[in-house]
């Protein structure tokens, strides 16, 4: 993996030889699998936050537990947080389990889920293994009371297929898939359950 100073020692040298600098290029998750079929869940997904060292398009590596590093060349197409949002969002909406899936607060969503990102980056173990790390906080909260019903911590790492940054978004888009997998049925049992105590007609929380 190409050092820091590797990386600023050569594009220095490009600038002095009036040399061309290297191209950016932009990388995204995959498209997350579809399912037939809808349930009567309904559900608000609230924007994703990322911890500071991972709020950067640029893709994070390392090659220590003690040391980050950027890709000044390779990026995501969004911020980490809207890019995991919008796959999230993307993954819930055809799941197959949910009525509907709404960034905005509506009268029939009974739930809110937001979340945060901890960590998403290629992590270089040896000269030939690398793998794609996600770690991904979840919160699931009743729409008018405010009251914490799930909240979990997933952390999934799945080998790179290539060691490139398209390796890395195929390796972290099905560590997506294995979050969501675990997330769908909790989430939608948890809608449904809370739909059916909204009886009372309480008050609905303002989104954050």
């Amino acid at each position: 993996m190409k050092s820091t100073i590797a990386i600023v020692c050569f594009v220095s040298w490009l600038a002095a030889c009036g040399g061309k600098l290297p191209e950016t290029r932009f990388y995204q998750l995959g498209s997350p699998t579809a399912h037939t079929g809808s349930g009567d869940a309904s559900l608000v997904l609230e924007p994703l936050t990322t911890d500071g060292a991972y709020d950067d398009e640029r893709i994070v590596y390392r090659t220590s537990p003690y040391r980050l590093d950027y890709y000044q060349y390779h990026r995501w197409s969004s911020a980490p947080g809207t890019m995991v949002g919008n796959y999230l969002e993307q993954a819930l909406t055809h799941a197959g389990r949910f009525h509907t899936v709404t960034r905005e607060l509506t009268t029939d969503a009974p739930v809110i889920l937001a979340g945060r990102v901890l960590a998403i980056e290629e992590v270089d173990q040896s000269k030939t293994a690398w793998t794609g790390r996600l770690v991904v906080e979840l919160t699931l909260t009743d729409a008018r009371t405010a009251k914490t019903l799930w909240t979990q911590l997933f952390e999934e790492t799945e080998p790179m297929p290539t060691q490139t940054p398209e390796g890395l978004a195929r390796a972290l888009s099905t560590a997506m898939d294995r979050i969501i997998a675990k997330t769908v049925p909790i989430v939608g049992e948890l809608a449904e359950r809370t739909a059916a105590r909204h009886a009372e007609g309480a008050p609905l929380v303002k989104l954050r």
